[in-house]
């Protein structure tokens, strides 16, 4: 009977464990994609205000360079970070960061055109994006934790 208990304890302990790994992976939010949500606290830098263009602009990317759709990507980021699903997609990474800055160059313009951020700010934002620092969160190549890929 010990061994029976202690069989229950260790599927309960690794029950635990995979529940709050698919909770942590998701975000805090879950829709939007991972680590996004759709109001945060005040604080953040002006890229904050343009998160969600931001976002659908890499999706938009994904889209173009891989076999996948707008759709099935926006589904894989419900439980991956954007660079497993770039990886999974077969997507070479130094093309993905040049269409990427490309089309971020175009949302920034666009953002300065509609009054939601200064041209100071666009310009600091591009020279972030320039030196591999886009976006804010996330573990991948460019994407959050600071490392350089090129």
């Amino acid at each position: 009977m010990k061994w029976f208990n202690k069989i229950l304890v260790v599927m309960f302990v690794g029950i635990s464990l995979l529940v709050s790994s698919v909770a942590f992976a998701r975000g805090c939010c879950g829709k939007g994609g991972p680590g996004y949500s759709q109001s945060g606290p005040k604080g953040y830098g002006p890229g904050h205000v343009l998160r969600e263009e931001m976002y659908n602009a890499r999706v938009e990317v994904l889209a173009e360079l891989s076999e996948l759709s707008q759709d099935d990507i926006k589904a894989k980021l419900e439980y991956k970070p954007m660079w497993a699903v770039i990886d999974e997609a077969k997507v070479d990474y130094p093309t993905f960061r040049k269409k990427m800055q490309e089309k971020a160059k175009s949302v920034l313009s666009q953002a300065v055109t509609d009054g939601k951020i200064t041209q100071a700010q666009a310009d600091f934002m591009q020279e972030r994006m320039e030196n591999g620092r886009m976006g804010g969160r996330g573990k991948g190549p460019g994407m959050g934790s600071g490392r350089n890929w090129n």
